[in-house]
């Protein structure tokens, strides 16, 4: 009998494990922690600071070059985003939960036991962190994950030749149905490697060719492909008694397709509540709900991005091209970034009452008990 059991060794299962470092925690993945990238990698610096996984860092970039059929946009961010190695990240953050790890595939929840390739798992309480399919609150819900509110990712990781332009400091975007209609594409360096991907809004199209001409056009190697579904509408955040996390409960933004800081902050305040109720400081009914309200306090931000997504999905090049000029003039630049900051950086809000053990805490406690609560995004310095 293990105190929690937690499908799904990525971003969100592993931010629920870090929480329970004094409890016997046991991991089930389709895949070795670490393998099976399907993420771009991508998110702010920030996000390593809090969580101490500098070591997983590849490069940092303090702008975004926005390409449209025109013309060419730098915008610059007043704080810094990453690219990081997902292997190296995740199997420290594996290493120092202390959790058990099984290498199975999950097929079912009954409320009592996770059901797998390798036999059943019984635990005191269970986290469904399995991805877009959300395995196990499909098992009690038929249907559950079938929304159709989902976006398509692939990418390829191709090695940059010395000198390319890539080389240079920037997270690249491009929008345009000259590329792909009703989607967008990405370039993020990472060293001496990039990750080239392409998204459809709506989970629809063909996105291999694409992908393979983009890569053509700038003049890399094709390699291998990954991807994933991205869901972008918020689902129930629990399923009975089965908490569920991650892109499982479609914490993924729709738009700019961000899931990784959304993901592991929803992880680490569902590994808190989690910490309460086996220490016998809340019920799982509260702690079922605390975590609900939690998730529901970020559902308007959610939607807007979703409504974002559907007016670009359909409108003309040009309106894609008045956006970006507009996000890159100074007079509006702060405001978009800075909201974005707050809106997202998760961090902001978590409750006093369940402090992060340490070492995760970035920083001493403030007046209200919260490590980070005060914390604003560091200035580039030039």
């Amino acid at each position: 009998m293990y105190d929690v059991i937690i499908v799904g060794a990525s971003f969100a299962g592993l931010a629920v494990a870090n929480q329970l470092r004094d409890y016997r925690v046991l991991l089930i993945d389709h895949k070795p922690v670490g393998v099976g990238q399907t993420s771009a990698c991508g998110t702010i610096l920030q996000v390593l600071r809090y969580w101490q996984l500098m070591d997983s860092l590849f490069q940092t970039h303090d702008r975004f070059i926005l390409h449209t059929p025109r013309r060419e946009l730098q915008v610059r961010s007043p704080y810094l985003w990453c690219t990081f190695d997902y292997q190296q990240l995740c199997r420290t953050l594996f290493a120092r939960s202390g959790a058990e790890f099984v290498q199975a595939r999950a097929q079912g929840y009954d409320g009592d036991t996770v059901q797998t390739s390798k036999g059943s798992f019984a635990g005191r309480y269970v986290v469904d962190a399995s991805g877009s399919r959300a395995v196990l609150a499909s098992s009690i819900i038929p249907g559950y994950a079938n929304d159709h509110q989902m976006n398509l990712g692939i990418e390829m990781i191709c090695a940059l030749p010395p000198d390319h332009p890539l080389q240079r400091d920037g997270l690249h975007f491009w929008y345009g149905r000259g590329l792909l209609r009703g989607g967008w594409a990405w370039a993020f360096p990472r060293g001496d490697h990039v990750n080239v991907g392409l998204g459809a809004f709506g989970g629809v199209g063909h996105l291999r060719a694409p992908l393979l001409r983009l890569v053509e056009r700038l003049q890399l190697e094709p390699t291998t492909i990954h991807g994933a579904h991205l869901p972008f509408r918020l689902r129930a955040p629990y399923v009975d008694k089965l908490f569920v996390v991650g892109d499982a409960a479609g914490q993924c933004l729709g738009l700019s397709g961000e899931g990784i800081r959304s993901s592991m902050y929803f992880g680490e305040f569902c590994g808190r509540v989690l910490r309460r109720v086996l220490a016998g400081r809340s019920s799982l009914r509260e702690g079922l709900e605390a975590y609900e309200g939690i998730v529901l306090a970020r559902q308007r931000f959610f939607r807007a991005f979703a409504r974002a997504q559907a007016v670009l999905m359909r409108a003309p090049d040009r309106i894609f091209e008045w956006i970006a000029m507009a996000i890159a003039h100074d007079r509006w630049r702060e405001r978009v970034f800075h909201r974005y900051w707050r809106l997202t950086n998760a961090w902001d809000t978590l409750p006093a009452t369940s402090p992060a053990p340490e070492p995760l805490a970035a920083s001493t406690a403030t007046a209200q008990g919260d490590p980070v609560a005060n914390e604003t995004p560091e200035p580039i310095r030039e």
